[in-house]
């Protein structure tokens, strides 16, 4: 079905993944991220104690995000890129970044934003996003322009080059494969006419490559060829386990992995960037609701941690 054929629902649908909006007339407004997929963990509530000094509920995970001892938490991703932001700003020298991303999802989808002359809006109403300016990206956040899986594109816009090293849980019969990050445009919904940035991964050759993208499922072959640019490592737990995807429930899997195998999962990844440890300047902890179950979060980061901080 092209876009020409789909209703005007479904194109609301698809324009505003995982936002929530209102119309008035031909005027559309952001009213935050969607966050139906927190049902699907049923223990979520409960688990929520303990993150945070503060007592945390539902209505807190679309905004939790804190900085702690030697890494940041967010239990909503989007929230890595108000983090990559601050190190940026109080590094104003860098403009080329390695990601490490452990994450079951890519994250490179187009955000609700576009690009005029150089400077960056927000499609629904043109408000103006200073990525200079870390705090102010909150706003954006929080409306829902930039969202789940929509958080990475702002970054590779913004600087001169990003190299994602994408390591995922999936066969790889042909090891690690790259492809090349190009800035590009899409213009999805004729109703807004706004052509909101994009980042195509292609294997074919550009002259507006931004970074390269690698992917693939072992760590040592991941980061071969790495440059030693400051690096990100971003770890979203739904890497280590994703039980829920954000749209089914699951309570019972049958292979279920065990913590004695999360544990030597963790010992072998950490044992491999022990040779890069001295250029990864962030370390960013996504928890994942709705996708990696909240009964695992506070086993997975401090196990991971504790090797982290041994390499």
């Amino acid at each position: 079905m092209t876009m020409l054929e789909a209703t005007f629902e479904q194109q609301l649908n698809r324009y505003f993944t995982n936002c929530k909006w209102t119309q008035i007339g031909n005027e559309f407004q952001l009213q935050g991220p969607g966050l139906s997929y927190l049902g699907l963990d049923q223990n979520l509530n409960v688990n929520l104690a303990g993150f945070s000094e503060h007592k945390l509920s539902l209505a807190d995970v679309a905004d939790f995000h804190e900085p702690k001892d030697g890494y940041n938490l967010c239990f909503e991703d989007t929230w890595s890129l108000l983090f990559w932001l601050r190190y940026l700003k109080a590094n104003p020298g860098v403009k080329k970044i390695n990601i490490i991303h452990l994450d079951d999802h890519t994250d490179l989808m187009p955000p609700l934003l576009y690009k005029e002359q150089g400077e960056y809006f927000q499609v629904t109403d043109s408000k103006k996003v200073n990525f200079n300016d870390p705090e102010s990206i909150a706003d954006f956040i929080r409306e829902g322009s930039i969202n789940l899986g929509s958080f990475i594109a702002p970054l590779i816009f913004f600087l001169d080059r990003v190299n994602i090293f994408h390591l995922r849980k999936e066969l790889s019969p042909n090891g690690t494969t790259k492809q090349n990050l190009v800035e590009s445009y899409i213009n999805d919904f004729p109703y807004l006419d706004k052509d909101r940035i994009s980042i195509s991964v292609t294997d074919k050759n550009d002259e507006l490559v931004k970074g390269f993208y690698y992917r693939g499922n072992d760590m040592k072959s991941l980061i071969g060829e790495i440059n030693e640019d400051p690096t990100f490592l971003h770890i979203d737990l739904d890497y280590f386990l994703n039980q829920f995807n954000g749209n089914y429930k699951n309570d019972n899997p049958v292979n279920m992995i065990t913590h004695v195998e999360l544990e030597e999962e963790i010992r072998t990844i950490c044992a491999e960037l022990s040779s890069i440890r001295s250029q990864i300047v962030d370390v960013t902890i996504a928890t994942s609701p709705g996708f990696c179950p909240s009964s695992h979060w506070q086993f997975l980061i401090n196990n991971f941690m504790e090797r982290f901080n041994e390499i």
